[in-house]
């Protein structure tokens, strides 16, 4: 199989304002190390930022590989709104880029949390290796904030 890491933000409208916005995120951590952005992704997770808007984000572990058959009831997925991501976390700065920038988009601390779990879960499947590293920098963290703070 040759599955990839799929993480999309909303239904945006080309050009829009959002759009914008997220590609300014991105840059901004860009010029960051990996051990910043890890730190930087710590410090996110616990932070709540209400906003007018719902949070509105997917991701999905996509396998590339599978035939389509027009018999077939399999469907590819479609991707609704911003792709922030697609890999294997091969590049584990890039990886830490989008998580960073997700987590500055989505608004309340639970909703983070939940993110960073199911997303490390998610790069485990797709990549062993890179999913237990981010367990380690980031995620077992997480689990264990969410799990006291209940």
């Amino acid at each position: 199989m040759n599955e990839k890491l799929l993480i999309c933000w909303g239904s945006l409208e080309e050009g829009s304002q959002e759009e914008r916005l997220i590609g300014q995120l991105k840059q901004s951590f860009q010029d960051k190390k990996i051990k910043q952005l890890i730190k930087h992704a710590k410090s996110l997770y616990k932070t709540d930022t209400p906003e007018q808007q719902p949070s509105t984000y997917s991701f999905s572990v996509v396998h590339d590989d599978i035939p389509v058959d027009k018999d077939s009831d399999f469907q590819p997925v479609k991707t609704e709104g911003l792709v922030i991501y697609e890999g294997k976390g091969n590049d584990y700065k890039e990886f830490l880029v989008a998580v960073n920038t997700m987590l500055t988009l989505i608004q309340s601390s639970a909703e983070k949390c939940i993110f960073i779990i199911k997303i490390a879960a998610e790069l485990k499947y797709v990549n062993r290796e890179v999913g237990a590293r981010f367990i380690d920098d980031l995620a077992e963290e997480v689990f264990l904030y969410s799990k006291k703070k209940k």
